[in-house]
């Protein structure tokens, strides 16, 4: 999983580069002493500097300032370069959130600046203003999703002396579904999918106890699920059958606008054992979070242990990490990936059984919010 994720990174953080913002450029004024300006980005963002330079041949220096001269570049020569944050020309004031005003929303924000290329004691001075754009309040707090994906699976089943019992790999489609809601005393998460193998739901409760301030809340969760698999090969062992297996969980939360966090125990069955439960989950969705995002990510651990000892041969472990890049406003495209181990014991312990589930999912979804 770790090598999976590295790949991940690896290959985000080349897309990333391949898609740098164009350095944008300025002809401030024309002649024989021509002034230019280029940033990179064009707009001012939270978090993202900007890299600003202006040049003028034959010039002695240059100054860049704020409208209310809070902020200055000066440099000597025909070259300043400097880096300009969202906050260039702020005066402590509150920076407004953008709006909407007849469907359109009204996101950016101009900066006034002054412009000086001076020489042998003569300047030039050039108005202009950057623009930056400004983060929009997210009212949202409902979101529907629907999605299908392709789903690469490698599973194997090992016994005694590691002999392998069981071995395929396949790919699958797989319909999934998800309804959120995130509100100030509330955060529910529903989900489920579909596949010709496996198939489960779970329902997310968590309920505001006492606020913090900044947005942050701490609650109690509450985590119930059902999944059943249809892959066990039945005819290798009678342990290998497949049953409907049923989660009920309860544990601390953090709650901020479209993030939960939480970590709980609990108990899990099939009808015929009962193991206990340690899990952590995080789940973000960024349409509903306080200032939208591009992204929804999950992410769950869950160890399941029992039953009797404390330490116990039997075991079901299961790590799974999801993201959504949403490419257009409703429309986003899903990765992910899961493992799941399993430990069936037998009489004796040379005879236990072993099961790993290892799957990539690949696909897309489309989702609805208001």
């Amino acid at each position: 999983m770790s090598r999976f994720l590295l790949l991940v990174a690896t290959c985000v953080g080349a897309a990333l580069l391949g898609c740098a913002p164009p350095m944008q450029s300025v002809r401030l004024s024309e002649g024989p002493e021509p002034v230019e300006m280029r940033m990179r980005p064009g707009i001012l963002q939270a978090g993202l500097p900007a890299e600003l330079v202006v040049e003028s041949p034959g010039a002695d220096s240059i100054a860049v300032e704020s409208g209310d001269g809070m902020d200055r570049y000066w440099s000597t020569g025909p070259v300043l370069t400097a880096r300009l944050t969202a906050d260039f020309g702020d005066t402590g004031r509150t920076v407004p959130q953008a709006v909407r005003w007849n469907g359109h929303l009204l996101d950016l924000l101009q900066k006034p600046a002054r412009i000086s290329a001076c020489k042998q004691g003569r300047c030039r001075e050039f108005y202009h203003e950057f623009p930056r754009r400004l983060l929009e309040q997210n009212k949202r707090t409902v979101a529907l999703t629907a999605g299908w994906s392709t789903v690469f699976a490698r599973r194997t089943i090992t016994g005694s002396d590691r002999s392998v019992l069981f071995e395929k790999a396949l790919s699958n489609s797989v319909w999934s579904f998800q309804a959120e809601l995130a509100e100030r005393s509330w955060s529910a998460l529903a989900q489920g999918f579909l596949g010709p193998d496996e198939r489960g739901a779970s329902l997310d409760l968590s309920r505001m106890i006492k606020p913090a301030g900044d947005g942050l809340r701490y609650g109690l969760a509450v985590h119930v699920g059902m999944a059943r698999p249809s892959w066990l090969p039945e005819q290798q062992s009678p342990l290998l059958t497949d049953r409907t297996v049923y989660q009920l969980c309860v544990g601390p939360s953090i709650m901020i606008k479209g993030l939960t966090a939480s970590t709980q125990i609990g108990v899990h069955t099939d009808g015929v054992e009962t193991l206990q439960v340690l899990s952590t989950r995080v789940s973000l969705n960024g349409n509903l979070t306080a200032v939208r995002s591009p992204i929804t990510l999950s992410a769950e651990k869950t160890f399941s242990f029992g039953g009797g000892a404390i330490i116990s041969r039997r075991r079901d472990a299961l790590e799974n990490l999801s993201a959504a890049i949403h490419l257009v406003d409703d429309f986003a495209v899903k990765v992910g990936v899961t493992t799941h181990r399993i430990a069936w014991p037998n009489e004796h312990s040379s005879d236990d059984l072993r099961g790993a589930e290892t799957l990539i999912t690949l696909g897309g979804q489309y989702s609805l919010t208001w």
